[in-house]
């Protein structure tokens, strides 16, 4: 998409009272916030000025569809050609001259992102830049420091702009055409491969709707496996459903680089007394987290509503994560704000977007989650995963 009018007046006024004359980054998910476009092999930089520039080098043949999805000014680039065998990062050295001396770039910091950090993908590989960033501005800017600008695009990527938050609401809705599958694809005997696979190939025919690029994951963890779903990654195995097991679906699905982070947990059979008992912990903790959602609220008080609830219930040992963290821009990310964390410092601001997942985990027999997407509103929370 092009880059909307809130997003880009909140880069140049955070630009503005900063000491930075520009932004940039080649990192995808930086690059889509600061241009609009969610690269594809991660070979694209992204720049933007305190005076309003929105630029980006970009790969010669993913031009075409930075086009359909960005009014940044584009510089194509070749990394790769038959005469040479230059590395991207060496291609890059004489645009980003040309682009410097065309902004008039020079001397004052220039701010990029330098700290590790989780990435999304964007492709089946993605190119990693590391060290040679700083090196190549070193030769194409020497008189230009490049300088962490960190604090800054995590700030930005916190609060999301009335269009994105409608680009992940509607990542979100085509997700619960694939949940809807999934109460068809749970049976005992069935395997969690195999239910996976049912789930994915029902989301597959409508990834793309309303997106130039769509994709989803989904991880079936039933049983004993499901208590291992408190981990940081999901992962399905081969395992055999038995009847009465929990079976977590979790899922991660992205329109153009705008991610979801959905997990909800069935009954393979009628549910036990001490299911029905978490099932109804997790939906007072739920509400109880919603309930504490709005702006200026600190996001430990959140935690702590669902926490107390969980506890109340006698599970507060199960409940082994955080309550939630940022969601957007990326799916799987416990550092993106705001982070819904008994010890966070963050507080709520209209636009931010997080996931709320109250769960209880019990070893060797097994694990409920219920994870939804939801938006700070000026009025308190919209769940964007509402189903």
């Amino acid at each position: 998409m092009a880059i909307d009018a809130q997003r880009h007046a909140a880069i140049v006024e955070a630009l503005q009272q900063s000491p930075l004359q520009a932004v940039t980054s080649v990192s995808p998910q930086e690059v889509l916030l600061l241009t609009g476009y969610w690269p594809v092999m991660g070979a694209s930089v992204a720049l933007v000025t305190r005076n309003g520039d929105v630029c980006a080098i970009v790969p010669e043949d993913e031009l075409e569809l930075a086009r359909t999805t960005s009014n940044a000014n584009l510089t194509p680039y070749r990394p790769h050609s038959l005469d040479s065998l230059t590395k991207r990062s060496e291609a890059l050295i004489e645009p980003l001259k040309q682009l410097a001396a065309r902004l008039h770039l020079s001397g004052d910091q220039i701010g990029t992102d330098l700290r590790d950090s989780l990435q999304p993908a964007s492709y089946l590989a993605t190119n990693h830049f590391r060290a040679s960033i700083p090196q190549i501005f070193g030769i194409a800017l020497p008189d230009t420091p490049v300088v962490s600008a960190d604090c800054l695009l995590d700030s930005l990527k916190s609060v999301k702009t009335a269009i994105e938050v409608d680009h992940i609401r509607r990542a979100s809705k085509l997700a619960e055409r694939a949940f809807a599958e999934a109460e068809r694809a749970i049976a005992p005997g069935r395997r969690e491969d195999e239910v996976a696979a049912d789930i994915g190939a029902a989301f597959a025919p409508i990834a793309n709707h309303g997106f130039e690029r769509g994709a989803g994951y989904f991880f079936c963890m039933s049983g004993p496996n499901a208590a291992k779903a408190a981990g940081a990654y999901a992962r399905t195995r081969r395992c055999v459903i038995e009847e009465g097991d929990l079976v977590m679906i979790h899922a991660n699905t992205v329109g153009d680089g705008y991610w979801t982070d959905i997990t909800r947990t069935f009954i393979a059979g009628r549910p036990s007394g001490e299911q029905q008992k978490m099932r109804e912990a997790i939906k007072e903790a739920r509400i109880a987290a919603l309930a504490a959602i709005a702006p200026d609220v600190g996001a430990k008080l959140v935690d702590k509503a669902a926490r107390d609830v969980l506890k109340k219930h006698g599970f507060g040992v199960e409940f082994k994560h955080a309550t939630g963290h940022g969601v957007g821009f990326a799916a799987a990310n416990p550092d993106a704000l705001p982070r819904i964390h008994p010890l966070s410092p963050d507080v709520l601001m209209a636009g931010m977007t997080f996931n709320i997942e109250p769960a209880i985990y019990i070893d060797g027999i097994g694990g409920m989650r219920h994870c939804d997407v939801v938006a700070c509103i000026d009025s308190g929370v919209e769940v964007l995963t509402d189903f």
